[in-house]
């Protein structure tokens, strides 16, 4: 599956009514992610997990970057995240199954699975 231009456009718009809010979401967002899955706390020993640490809006505003330069590149997203993808897939070892929200943003684009 590939996004039409009228997909793309929406996406776009969507990401533009919500980009000045990316740091509060993107804490929110890891808040509820460790809620949710306390599992993935394991990949990160080194951080203040409370609600509202500066650790946690550093890295949740980390998240909706990452998510704000796919949008971007809406067009080649595969390319403007491989650095991020290999870092997370060889570096920090962080397991696929943590990555499903991942394939959205992928749009349809064939993702070599690590």
């Amino acid at each position: 599956m590939t996004l039409t231009q009228a997909e793309k456009a929406a996406v776009v718009a969507i990401w533009g009514k919500i980009a000045s809010q990316a740091d509060a979401l993107g804490t929110e967002s890891l808040e509820r992610l460790f809620s949710s899955y306390p599992q993935t706390k394991t990949y990160f020993p080194h951080f203040d997990l409370s609600q509202g640490s500066a650790q946690l809006h550093g890295h949740g505003s980390k998240v909706l970057g990452a998510i704000g330069e796919a949008v971007k590149n809406i067009d080649n997203i595969t390319g403007a995240l491989a650095t991020l993808s290999e870092l997370h897939a060889y570096i920090l070892r962080v397991d696929p199954v943590n990555f499903k929200v991942s394939e959205f943003l992928h749009a349809g684009q064939r993702v070599k699975r690590v």
